[in-house]
């Protein structure tokens, strides 16, 4: 098939919902047109998502990272930020945090998460705050278990040990 780069079973992400799987390569018709799709059920298995062939890369599916780089993006999830680095108004940086969930980066999801896990030390996160915190822990933790073939919670638990280690360097340096 024209453009095919994923094979059943490849490990894949999508920027909107997380890491999944390939579980079947479909052609689907209506009328006269025909598409092939990925059908990739995402982690940890709530949800089918089918993603026309030709425009995988226009979504911005990617193959799942290799464990060791995913796990050296995470390390530096310990380091606590400068607190100068983070925008103090609250519309402007959740939009960018927004953007930086949605961009299929493990890189900026994993920043975002930072950020807001540092917030967090400081004070309670609000809502929004909160439920974008949440959300980057199920995307790097989906990404995480599928590169190193652990369950999610298991996988959940490793990103929140790296994140922890921002804590035990401050307790540190106290």
């Amino acid at each position: 098939m024209e453009g095919l780069y994923y094979s059943v079973g490849s490990k894949v992400v999508h920027p909107c919902y997380g890491a999944g799987t390939v579980v079947r390569i479909q052609k689907k018709s209506l009328g006269e047109i025909s598409h092939t799709y990925y059908v990739i059920d995402t982690l940890p298995g709530s949800m089918r998502v089918m993603v026309p062939i030709n425009q995988a890369d226009d979504v911005g599916l990617r193959q799942v990272g290799s464990a060791e780089r995913l796990r050296s993006i995470l390390q530096d999830c310990g380091d606590a930020p400068d607190a100068d680095d983070i925008d103090t108004n609250f519309r402007t940086r959740s939009a960018e945090m927004s953007e930086q969930l949605k961009s299929g980066s493990f890189e900026e999801v994993a920043e975002v998460v930072r950020m807001l896990f540092f917030m967090n030390t400081r004070r309670s996160l609000g809502m929004t705050d909160r439920r974008y915190f949440e959300q980057g822990k199920e995307i790097l933790s989906g990404e995480l278990a599928l590169a190193t073939g652990q369950d999610m919670d298991r996988a959940k638990q490793e990103v929140e040990g790296y994140l922890n280690g921002m804590l035990d360097v401050e307790e540190v340096e106290a």
